[in-house]
């Protein structure tokens, strides 16, 4: 009895060590003038790159921040400094000492925003981050310095030298995940230089589907993501499917390419990842691909294929017509909070804005006239950055401007909900507090036709 106490013990403490899989991760912000917050996000799926934050915290004065979080097995994580990101490959019970660098952004839009850096100090992790990474970089070099041999000149035999930088480099690669990224960065070489049909059933076929490792799902995309394009399908019987039942469309896929009928849980992957990109190209068939989405999240027994699809239609979902708006709660001019449902009784057009300029300053001027058309049916709400508000509350002030002003303040994620990548950028919200449209084209660019044409769809 006393021996079946001690069994059952042991076994509840190792069950208890495998589910805490700790992992410390000490870091230092350079370049951040005051305490910044700090996500730790890991990938749900290397495909579609949704996201999930398992630790929040804030970093001090100094710039110092310390993350603990709990993971089962290797991910591919992100380190998020405010608005700012950068990769880190992560092993349960693993220490890291980082150092991340974030480069002056000011008066510097989404697309123009530099990558601020990661540097590992030490950790704890077997080498695999450093293999990881170094594995990452001799592949970038090895095409960088063959490019034109490899091409223009098709050369295979280059590869063999491959072999050799990375053996010189990195040695012994003890880790599957590292050996498993070098198998698909060496096949996405090996793209450029064979026949795709080759790589495809070498890389592909009756293999394991590596959902966490980034150089598959990279593969992945560059082989199929236009593969219902091919030759052997024919656009119009495609179309004609679309509006059959989704059974059928799968059949007539697996009847033209036998490459689908091998691999049921493939086969379910690359047509999800073909039904995204024919969503956005084919916008009369919307609802009809909509649908063959859900049903592959219905029907398959594959869990991790349901979670990927399903990510693809929150990705789809997202800001979409008729979706809940992200709501918030921000200060106006006198410090009083102001929140979404504040406005329900009215349509609202939401504009975002950082420094002031001869543009902003244009389009102030017909959002003036607009917002005098629209008083009954439309708040005007714009949302100044904290280093702007101030500003902002001057210039309307000086120039009349009597609609609502709001200071995002530390709700930068405000930011990330609405997919805010440049300013002056716009959103409609319908009278319900749904998405009317987003982003919304500029006053300039037929806002007010659009937000007319909003509020007579809700008025019907």
């Amino acid at each position: 009895m006393k021996n079946r106490i001690l069994l059952i013990s042991f076994l509840l403490l190792n069950s208890i060590n495998l589910l805490a899989q700790n992992i410390t991760i000490k870091g230092k912000i350079v370049g951040e003038k005051k305490p910044a917050s700090v996500r730790l996000m890991t990938y749900n799926d290397m495909l579609t790159c949704e996201q999930t934050t398992i630790c929040e915290t804030k970093s001090n004065d100094k710039g110092d921040f310390v993350i603990k979080a709990n993971i089962s097995e290797i991910v591919m994580a992100q380190i998020a400094v405010n608005l700012d990101r950068v990769d880190i490959l992560l092993k349960p019970n693993s220490n890291y000492d980082v150092e991340i660098t974030i480069p002056n952004q000011e008066n510097v839009s989404y697309f123009e925003r530099h990558k601020p850096v990661l540097k590992l100090i030490k950790s704890d992790d077997d080498d695999l981050c450093y293999q990881y990474n170094m594995s990452n970089l001799v592949i970038d070099d090895f095409i960088y310095d063959n490019f034109n041999r490899l091409y223009r000149n098709r050369q295979i035999s280059l590869l063999d030298t491959l072999d050799v930088r990375l053996k010189k480099v990195l040695g012994n690669v003890k880790s599957d995940y590292v050996k498993e990224n070098i198998r698909y960065g060496k096949a996405s070489v090996a793209m450029i230089v064979e026949n795709a049909n080759k790589v495809k059933n070498q890389y592909f076929s009756k293999q394991e589907i590596l959902y966490s490792q980034p150089a598959y799902m990279n593969l992945f995309q560059e082989m199929f993501a236009d593969y219902l394009n091919s030759r052997q399908f024919a656009p119009s019987e495609l179309r004609r499917l679309l509006y059959a039942d989704y059974d059928t469309f799968m059949a007539y896929l697996k009847e033209k390419d036998d490459f689908l009928s091998e691999n049921q849980n493939l086969a379910q992957l690359i047509v999800a990842l073909n039904l995204k990109r024919m969503y956005y190209e084919m916008p009369d068939d919307k609802n009809r691909i909509y649908a063959y989405l859900n049903s592959i999240s219905q029907t398959t027994k594959n869990q991790k294929n349901k979670e990927v699809v399903d990510s693809i239609i929150k990705q789809i979902d997202r800001l979409s017509f008729g979706t809940a708006a992200p709501t918030f709660s921000l200060k106006d001019e006198s410090g009083n909070m102001v929140q979404l449902s504040d406005f329900k009784n009215n349509m609202v057009l939401l504009q975002f804005v950082n420094q002031i300029s001869p543009m902003v300053d244009y389009q102030f001027e017909i959002l003036k006239e607009l917002s005098l058309q629209w008083r009954d049916t439309v708040e005007v709400v714009t949302i100044a950055t904290r280093e702007c508000f101030d500003d902002y509350r001057r210039m309307f002030a000086e120039k009349g401007y009597n609609w609502t002003l709001l200071n995002l303040g530390d709700d930068f994620l405000l930011l990330e909900d609405y997919q805010i990548k440049t300013y002056p950028d716009y959103v409609i919200l319908s009278k319900n507090g749904n998405i009317g449209m987003a982003p919304a084209p500029a006053p300039e660019h037929y806002l007010d036709y659009h937000v007319r044409r909003i509020y007579n769809y809700y008025k019907k």
